[in-house]
């Protein structure tokens, strides 16, 4: 008679482990930042959220400022990453502006951690060197939002006396949106103002209704 050899045990390799630990540590940060504001998101408070220790928390973070510079990298991605956002230039007018409407919202300002990049850019304001270092990726991301939203809309440069001026009205109108969801917002208020800044960017673009 023969025993079957034991199965021999996969080991998650120590990188994969960190990751693993790290990703706790940051959504739960990120989830106390969102629904309860930035003064509460301490690191006792993380580390409740993440099931870690104070130690492991330390091990990876050694500060709360540390953290948080992290959490900026972490809430800013999305706004730096905007290939998903980006509709086929080909694509008629009024196709092109509601794939970018429906995708902005529903992958960057309308995202849960779209309102735990306020909470975070407001909190970090008595930090001057962290805000310092926020001020200056954000006005990295506005001109290349405004730049790829020229490109994929280049109707505005012969139709709108103000191209640029527009992009950063469009850009506003999707920032302000997503700071609503703080509020009880009605699904048809919020899809009226969508659909409204559709026709907008239509307009702007020397389209016409049903364009």
């Amino acid at each position: 008679m023969t025993t079957a050899a034991p199965q021999r045990r996969v080991r998650t390799p120590q990188n994969e482990r960190v990751e693993a630990t790290q990703r706790k540590i940051i959504d739960s940060a990120l989830h106390l930042l969102r629904e309860e504001g930035f003064k509460s998101a301490t690191l006792q408070a993380i580390a409740r959220g993440a099931n870690v220790s104070m130690g492991a928390l330390q091990h990876y973070f050694e500060s709360r400022d540390a953290l948080m510079e992290r959490l900026v990298d972490e809430v800013m991605e999305p706004l730096s990453d905007q290939g998903s956002v980006w509709p086929d230039k080909a694509l008629p007018l009024r196709a092109r502006a509601e794939a970018f409407v429906s995708r902005a919202w529903g992958n960057i300002f309308g995202a849960p951690n779209y309102l735990a990049a306020w909470s975070l850019f407001f909190g970090c304001k008595s930090t001057p060197t962290l805000f310092e270092r926020i001020d200056a990726h954000r006005g990295d991301v506005d001109r290349t939002f405004y730049a790829r939203f020229l490109d994929v809309f280049p109707e505005l440069k012969q139709s709108h006396p103000h191209p640029q001026g527009f992009a950063v009205l469009v850009f506003s109108s999707l920032r302000g949106a997503g700071v609503l969801e703080l509020f009880s917002v009605d699904p048809a208020e919020k899809e009226g103002s969508m659909q409204a800044l559709v026709e907008l960017i239509v307009h702007a673009c020397g389209g016409v209704e049903g364009a």
